[in-house]
């Protein structure tokens, strides 16, 4: 379960971090009891970009594999050739 933290203990900037740091999940920060917002380390950050990442190319995969099996497909050449005409090069 995340760590959750009442506003007002942010004045400690010092010891905030360190339960940021030390927190395996994310840190809620909270006010009159709602949740306001969750801060995690630029590490956790960055592992929870990649996991999204590597879901969306999954979900492109997925699709362009939906397309090929579906027929919708051009050569390269047809694609080259199709360029070059919209776009004059």
């Amino acid at each position: 379960m995340p760590a959750c933290v009442p506003i007002k203990e942010l004045k400690n900037t010092a010891e905030f971090a360190a339960t940021v740091e030390a927190s395996p999940e994310p840190v809620i920060v909270t006010r009159n009891g709602r949740e306001v917002f969750a801060v995690m380390t630029v590490d956790k950050l960055d592992a929870l970009r990649m996991e999204a990442a590597r879901a969306e190319l999954y979900r492109t995969i997925a699709a362009s594999e939906a397309d090929i099996e579906a027929g919708r497909v051009v050569s390269a050449r047809d694609a080259q050739r199709e360029a070059r005409e919209r776009y004059g090069c």
